[in-house]
């Protein structure tokens, strides 16, 4: 019998609540939660039921009850939290973005080589019914060789709304946070771009209110992606290729539906998968099928390509001008 893997929350703020509700749906025993206070450790235990809670992540990581833990601080602690929880032998599910630079990524994926734990990057949408579907139907063909992705992720996102967003400190700005599913979806289509243009319009704090990014690759392909947290855009992405074009509905990266075109613009194929939740089970479920395989990183969302990934940030930044505190 399988050994049922045990998960450790390494923070609870933020989109933790919603992931233990996923947890839950999908029957993914968490084990032990920790934040910096108790009485928030607490709370958070109670409602989701977890029997070992923390004010120190220390104690966390260093549980022998906790098999895998998941970080989802904000984007300025993944670096440190991370190299936590490897170097107490974890196996670590980390939010995205996955750092805020290159170096970062490269130190975690060198300290899980060293510790040979499993460590993938918490791109959510990759494991959902929807994308899993999308997927099968691009590798069969259907729309020949994709050449052009579109992808837009704007939201508007005031400071009042969504002050983290507008913190320098805390990795904010348009990029990191929502500009990472755009182009993780491009690079999960086309793969990393030769060429990168990114264009910004930036706050008075050196963050990005607003990215345009347009990637091409030695095939000929195309990626235009767009960002922004001062508007609200469609949300939406479209994958064109030589035999037709897939239309994802708003939002894209989640659970939605999606329409398949020929050149004739005629209706090839309607998706439209309900699940039960948000759907961030469905990563945890295919972290849980790795390690129990053995494997030390996911073939879907590889190490390699979250490095590659940040390193195209790195890109971005250094052309407009974005910058972080420290």
């Amino acid at each position: 019998m399988t050994k049922k893997l045990r998960w450790g929350f390494l923070g609870a703020g933020g989109i933790a609540p919603t992931i233990a509700k996923d947890f839950q749906i999908a029957g993914i025993t968490i084990q032990a939660v920790a934040t910096r206070e108790m009485n928030r450790s607490n709370i958070f235990a109670d409602l989701f039921n977890i029997p070992n809670r923390y004010d120190s992540y220390i104690s966390l990581v260093n549980d022998p009850e906790v098999d895998v833990v998941y970080v989802s601080t904000t984007q300025n602690f993944h670096h440190r939290d991370a190299l936590l929880a490897i170097g107490a032998g974890k196996h670590l599910l980390l939010e995205k973005p996955f750092t805020l630079s290159a170096s970062q990524a490269i130190e975690i994926a060198e300290a899980a080589k060293a510790k040979n734990v499993f460590v993938m990057e918490a791109m959510w949408t990759r494991f959902l019914p929807t994308m899993v579907e999308l997927f099968r139907l691009v590798s069969e063909g259907l729309i020949g060789e994709a050449k052009i992705v579109y992808a837009d992720h704007s939201q508007h996102l005031l400071p009042k709304r969504a002050p983290r967003l507008w913190n320098p400190a805390l990795g904010g700005g348009a990029l990191l946070d929502l500009g990472i599913y755009p182009i993780s979806f491009a690079t999960r289509v086309l793969g990393i771009p030769t060429e990168i243009v990114g264009r910004s319009t930036l706050s008075e704090q050196g963050i990005d209110e607003i990215t345009s990014i347009i990637f091409r690759y030695d095939n000929g392909a195309h990626a235009i992606l767009e960002t922004s947290m001062v508007t609200a855009g469609p949300v939406a992405a479209t994958i064109h290729g030589t035999q037709g074009r897939i239309e994802i509905d708003r939002p894209f990266y989640e659970q939605t539906s999606f329409t398949v075109f020929n050149l004739e613009n005629e209706v090839l194929n309607r998706y439209e998968g309900k699940i039960e939740g948000r759907g961030m089970h469905y990563q945890a479920l295919h972290v849980e099928e790795c390690i129990t395989a053995g494997l030390l990183e996911s073939p879907i969302m590889t190490l390699t390509e979250s490095v590659a990934i940040m390193k195209v940030m790195d890109e971005i930044r250094s052309q407009t001008g974005i910058s972080y505190t420290g």
